[in-house]
């Protein structure tokens, strides 16, 4: 019972693996292939985000439009449902390997004015750990617990007979000397 209640914990946290990235961040963002990523932005409900997708630089690179809290115009992500904007964040669950690529934002304020821009970049990788190790280390930790557990309940058996032995002992060592006294 407590090996299907670990698979199945185990299975659920491999399954939900989330990745968090600023979309500001000087550093790549890196995802793991089939996993979720946040990317969070810090905007107010009256601008407007312009993300795009950097290709070919033309005028041909897909562009999503975002403004409070819902996407416009956006071909970058080709309508999946998996994508979403949610309270400033950038959601895509499941990450695909056409999420990598380097990306280029543009935050405009309510007169559409440009108040900043800047570039990040989106490395989708395998990951790292598969499920077949994730399933050997918690087996072998089961393993190690039930040894361990083994161990503690040999040393309170063991330990309670050598008191219970003891005690015989005594009563047989009284016994037997009041034998001799009285003989």
């Amino acid at each position: 019972m407590m090996l299907i209640f670990g698979l199945m914990l185990l299975l659920k946290t491999a399954a939900c693996l989330e990745f968090n990235c600023w979309i500001n961040q000087s550093d790549p963002c890196y995802a793991a292939l089939g996993h979720k990523l946040n990317l969070q932005m810090v905007l107010d409900a009256s601008y407007e985000l312009q993300i795009l997708k950097r290709i070919s630089s033309t005028e041909k690179d897909p562009i999503c439009k975002i403004k409070k809290d819902t996407m416009k115009d956006c071909d970058l992500f080709n309508n999946r449902p998996e994508v979403k904007f949610v309270n400033g964040t950038l959601i895509i669950n499941p990450v695909t390997r056409a999420d990598s690529g380097t990306y280029t934002f543009q935050v405009f304020n309510s007169e559409g004015t440009e108040i900043s821009k800047g570039d990040f970049q989106v490395i989708v990788e395998e990951s790292s750990a598969s499920l077949v190790h994730v399933l050997v280390w918690c087996l072998q930790m089961m393993f190690l617990l039930g040894l361990l557990g083994g161990f503690h309940i040999y040393m309170r058996l063991t330990s309670g007979k050598k008191q219970e032995d003891e005690e015989v002992r005594m009563r047989r060592f009284r016994e037997g000397h009041e034998h001799t006294t009285e003989d």
